[in-house]
C-alpha cells in the first residue's frame, strides 16, 4: 500500500528476475508517473503538470492495484523536492520554482500544495528520517519552523487548495509532526473524509497519527478502521478495512499484525474479497495470500495461492522458504 520511491532502472533490473509482468506493469506505471512529474517540475512545465493533476483529481483514476494516480502524482512532487538535499542552493531554487508555478496558476490547488510539500520537505531535510533521539539538537528549530510555515500557508490558501484531498493529507502530516490533540486532529480528518471519503491517503495519514509507537493505541487504530469501513461500505464494501490494516502492517505491526493488533480477520477477509473483485492484480493477491497465512486461515491461503498464476513475489514474501511453508501447509 505504501508508495515507495523506486527508480525506473531499479525496477527494470528487479523485473528481469520476475515472470510476473502484471506486477512489473504496476511498478513501472508508478515509477513512470513519478519520474515524469520530477522531470516536469525541474523543467518548469507547469501547463502539463496542471493538466495531469486535474485529470487524476477529477477522474479519480487508479493503478492496477487500486492506488490513486493522484497519490502517485504527489509522490512525484515530493521526490522533486527531495528532503535528502542539505545544500541551501537547492532549496532556494526549489522555492523560486514553486512560487513561479503559483504565479502562473494562482487559482489552482496543485501549485499551492506543491509549495507546502516543498516547505515540509525542507523541514525534514534538517530533521532527517530517524527517531527523535538521532536528531541533532540544533536541527529541531528549523524543522518546526518549516512545518509551521507549511501549516500557515495551507490555512491561508485553504479555499483553493482544499478542493484537492491532498490538502488534508498534508495537514494530517503536520498535525502528527506538531502533536495536535485528538479532538483537533479528529475534526481535520472528519472534514477531509466528508469531502472525499475514499481517498486512501487520508486514512493512512490518520493511522500514522494513531500508531502506538507514536503515542497512539491499537484500540484507536481499530476504532478508526471501523469508522472507515462504515463511511465507505456503500461503495467499497469492506475494502477500506482491509487496506487500513494492510497499511498498519507496513508501518506499525509487520508480520505481527494478528498477534499485536485488534484486527478482525473475518472483516479483513471480506475486505480482501472486495478489493480483489475490483483490483485482481498480482501485487494484491500475493499480499493477501500472505495475510491469510499469517492469520492461520488455511482455506483462504490455499484459495489465494491458487490464484497466483506466476512465481510468488519475493518483494511480498521476503524469503522463498516462508512462501513454501505457507503453500505446503495450505495444501495439506
Amino acid at each position: 500500500m505504501r508508495i515507495r520511491i523506486l527508480s525506473t532502472v531499479a525496477i527494470l533490473v528487479f523485473c528481469l528476475f520476475l515472470s510476473d509482468s502484471a506486477f512489473c506493469d504496476e511498478l513501472f506505471e508508478r515509477a513512470a508517473i513519478r519520474n515524469r512529474i520530477v522531470t516536469l517540475i525541474r523543467g518548469e512545465q507547469f501547463a502539463e503538470l496542471e493538466g495531469l493533476c486535474a485529470t487524476y483529481r477529477t477522474s479519480k483514476s487508479r493503478t492496477s492495484s487500486g492506488i490513486w494516480h493522484l497519490t502517485v502524482f504527489y509522490s512525484g512532487v515530493s521526490s522533486a523536492f527531495d528532503s535528502s538535499h542539505k545544500e541551501q542552493d537547492f532549496w532556494l531554487k526549489a522555492d523560486h520554482s514553486a512560487k513561479k508555478w503559483i504565479a502562473n496558476y494562482p487559482n489552482s490547488a496543485t501549485p499551492h500544495l506543491a509549495y507546502a510539500r516543498m516547505l515540509l520537505n525542507h523541514g525534514w531535510s534538517f530533521r532527517g528520517a530517524g527517531y527523535a533521539n538521532t536528531v541533532e539538537p540544533q536541527n529541531w528549530k528549523p524543522f518546526f519552523d518549516y512545518v509551521q510555515q507549511a501549516k500557515g500557508y495551507l490555512e491561508k490558501h485553504k479555499d483553493i487548495a482544499s478542493s484537492d484531498p491532498y490538502w488534508y493529507e498534508l495537514m494530517a502530516i503536520i498535525a502528527y509532526a506538531q502533536g495536535w490533540p485528538d479532538s483537533e486532529f479528529s475534526k481535520l480528518i472528519s472534514e477531509g473524509l466528508q469531502r472525499e471519503p475514499v481517498f486512501y491517503q487520508t486514512y493512512f495519514a490518520a493511522i500514522d497519527y494513531y500508531a502506538p509507537k507514536w503515542g497512539g493505541s491499537i484500540l484507536a487504530i481499530e476504532q478508526f478502521a471501523r469508522e472507515g469501513l462504515e463511511k465507505t461500505r456503500s461503495t467499497e464494501g469492506f475494502a477500506m478495512y482491509a487496506r487500513i490494516y494492510w497499511y498498519a502492517s507496513q508501518t506499525e505491526f509487520g508480520d505481527r499484525l494478528f498477534s499485536e493488533s485488534l484486527v478482525d480477520w473475518a472483516a479483513m477477509k471480506k475486505g480482501i474479497d472486495d478489493v480483489l473483485t475490483r483490483y485482481p492484480d498480482s501485487w494484491n493477491i500475493n499480499n493477501f495470500a500472505k495475510f491469510a497465512c499469517l492469520s492461520k486461515d488455511k482455506a483462504k491461503t490455499a484459495e489465494l495461492i491458487a490464484r497466483m498464476n506466476d512465481a510468488p513475489l519475493m518483494a511480498v514474501w521476503g524469503e522463498p522458504l516462508f512462501f513454501q511453508q505457507c503453500r505446503v501447509w495450505a495444501s495439506s
